[in-house]
C-alpha cells in the first residue's frame, strides 16, 4: 500500500512513482515536462495530475519532490531552477500542501539522488555518504548518519560550485555539457554526445585524449577535495557519463588510492546503484521529514 509519494521534476521528463512501508517502488510513471505547457499553471495543473494517477495517492502520508535547482529551506522556496526556469520562485509547496492536504517536501534533486543511494545503493550501511551525479550538469550531496547535510545556508556539499583549478568550477570542467562543448570547439562542431568523445580518444586522436586526460584529472582533484573536507565513508558516482565508465572508472580509483592523504586511502570510490534514483529519493525524502 502506498505510503510516499515521490517527483522527480526534470527538464525533460517528470517522473513519480510511491514506495510501501517497505521502501519498495510499487508505482512509477512519467511524462514530458514541457508537453502542452506554456505557463507555470500548466505545469502545476501536470503535477497534480501526475500525483492523481498513483492508486489511492490519497492515503500518502507525504509527497517529496526533487528538482534541479536551490531551495530556500526556510520558506520552503525554490529560488533558481535551471532546467525548468518557470518553478523559480513559484509557490509549490504552499500549493500542492493545500491541494492535497499533505505535507509537501522539496529538495535540489542530486541530493535527492543522494538519499537513494545513501539509503537505500551503494552507501547503505555506511554512516558518511558524499554523491556526485555528472550528467548535463554536475550535481552533488552528503547524506550523514541517514541525514541529508545542508550547511549553515542549505549550500553544504554543492560540489557544482567547487574550484577545481582556482577559477573554474567542476560543472565547468567535468559536466556532461562542458566535455560536449570542449569536443565541438576543439574537435568539431558535429559532437553531439560524451561517447562520441571517448571513443576518440580511444581511437587515437590526440585533442580528444588531451580532453578526456583533463576530464580524468579534474574529477580526480574533485574526489581528492572531498575526501580532505567531508572525509566520507563512501563516494558515489552517478549520472549519465557513468554510463561510459569503463574509460575512466579504474584508473581514477587507482589514482585516488596513490594520491589520496594516508587516512582517507580507505574512502571507497564507487558506481551508483541507480540509474534513476530520483523517485525513491524523493520519496524517501518525505519519509525522513514526516
Amino acid at each position: 500500500m502506498v505510503k510516499y509519494i515521490g517527483l522527480d521534476i526534470g527538464g525533460t521528463n517528470i517522473r513519480v512513482g510511491a514506495i510501501n512501508e517497505n521502501e519498495n517502488i510499487i508505482f512509477e510513471y512519467k511524462e514530458p515536462t514541457f508537453k502542452d505547457v506554456t505557463c507555470v499553471e500548466d505545469l502545476y495543473f501536470k503535477i497534480i495530475n501526475l500525483i492523481k494517477k498513483v492508486p489511492n495517492y490519497e492515503i500518502c502520508k507525504a509527497i517529496g519532490i526533487g528538482l534541479p535547482g536551490s531551495i530556500d529551506k526556510n520558506n520552503n522556496t525554490i529560488i533558481t531552477c535551471r532546467n525548468v526556469p518557470l518553478l523559480k520562485g513559484y509557490p509549490l509547496v504552499e500549493k500542492l500542501t493545500c491541494e492535497f492536504g499533505k505535507p509537501v517536501f522539496i529538495e535540489n534533486d542530486a541530493r535527492v539522488a543522494a538519499l537513494a543511494e545513501a539509503l537505500a545503493g551503494k552507501g547503505k550501511n555506511k554512516d558518511i555518504v558524499s554523491y556526485i551525479t555528472i550528467s548535463t550538469g554536475l550535481g552533488g550531496g552528503t547524506v550523514i548518519n541517514k541525514k541529508l547535510f545542508y550547511g549553515s545556508s542549505n549550500l553544504g556539499s554543492y560540489f557544482s560550485r567547487m574550484l577545481l583549478d582556482g577559477k573554474n568550477t567542476s560543472d565547468s570542467l567535468i559536466s556532461g555539457t562542458a566535455l560536449i562543448n570542449m569536443a565541438k570547439s576543439k574537435i568539431n562542431q558535429e559532437t553531439k554526445s560524451v561517447e562520441e568523445l571517448f571513443k576518440l580518444s580511444v581511437n587515437g586522436n590526440t585533442i580528444a585524449q588531451k580532453i578526456v586526460e583533463d576530464f580524468k584529472h579534474n574529477l580526480l582533484v574533485l574526489l581528492l577535495n572531498i575526501s580532505s573536507t567531508i572525509n566520507p565513508d563512501i563516494i558515489v558516482l552517478g549520472g549519465g557519463v557513468l554510463n561510459f565508465k569503463s574509460y575512466f572508472i579504474d584508473s581514477i580509483k587507482d589514482d585516488f588510492k596513490k594520491a589520496a592523504h594516508p587516512l582517507a586511502q580507505n574512502t571507497i570510490i564507487d558506481v551508483a546503484q541507480f540509474s534513476e534514483p530520483g523517485i525513491l529519493g524523493a520519496c524517501l525524502l518525505a519519509k525522513m521529514n514526516k
